[in-house]
């Protein structure tokens, strides 16, 4: 008889928490996602993804035509995506001795070239013709050793810009940039040996091309002799 009163007020304790369970259920609803067709602060802003309680979203936003329910149908409507979809991969790069080692070598070529101008005496016409002869890699390549004494490896290539440039304006723009950023190299593949030959005064700019895709600019000057 004391079992069957036991069991029979744990029975009764247990009927009084799920009532109040549920209760508190229907007091505060189950929530639901919606897609903001508006601005809502502080709960979102238009084509914001929210969550709000059942009984808000029915009775107030949906109605209001404030937003509608976060379902595939309606983010593929607007254009959307479910965040929820949105796998955020963090991706970690571990550069090797190889790959530090190119990217200083780079660094240091490109400050140290930064603000030199290789200069290449030429016999020309008044008009600025070269002639006889012209100015190509190859003697872009002689003039670096001697005159800036930097001796390129076999694998490290120059291409040449035909078209003449402004160093004046160049200074400018580069001034409004940031000098201390080396720009993040492309494909490392290997680069076709340059044809271009110049034949006439100006200014120019080449491309130095180093190991791992770096690419680092040579400033150039084709003077009258």
């Amino acid at each position: 008889q004391m079992a069957s009163m036991l069991r029979r007020g744990i029975l009764q304790v247990a009927q009084q928490r799920s009532a109040q369970l549920s209760v508190a259920a229907r007091r505060h609803g189950h929530s639901v996602r919606l897609i903001l067709l508006e601005d809502l602060p502080p709960r979102g802003y238009t084509h914001d993804t929210i969550e709000v309680r059942a009984g808000y979203a029915r009775n107030k936003l949906i109605p209001s035509k404030v937003a509608v329910y976060a379902i595939p149908q309606n983010y593929e409507k607007y254009g959307l995506v479910d965040p929820k979809t949105i796998v955020k991969k963090e991706k970690k790069v571990v550069m090797s001795d190889e790959d530090v080692a190119a990217k200083n070598a780079a660094f240091v070529l490109r400050s140290y070239l930064r603000n030199k101008v290789l200069k290449i005496w030429r016999n020309a016409s008044e008009e600025g013709t070269i002639h006889p002869g012209m100015v190509d890699a190859k003697a872009l390549r002689e003039k670096l050793s001697k005159q800036l004494l930097i001796d390129l490896e076999e694998h490290e290539v120059i291409t040449i810009d035909p078209t003449p440039v402004d160093f004046l304006e160049m200074e400018k723009e580069e001034a409004d940039e940031d000098n201390d950023t080396l720009e993040e190299p492309g494909e490392d593949t290997k680069v076709e040996e340059c044809t271009v030959q110049l034949k006439k005064l100006g200014e120019y700019v080449a491309t130095v091309h180093l190991a791992k895709g770096y690419k680092i600019p040579l400033k150039f000057k084709i003077i009258k002799r």
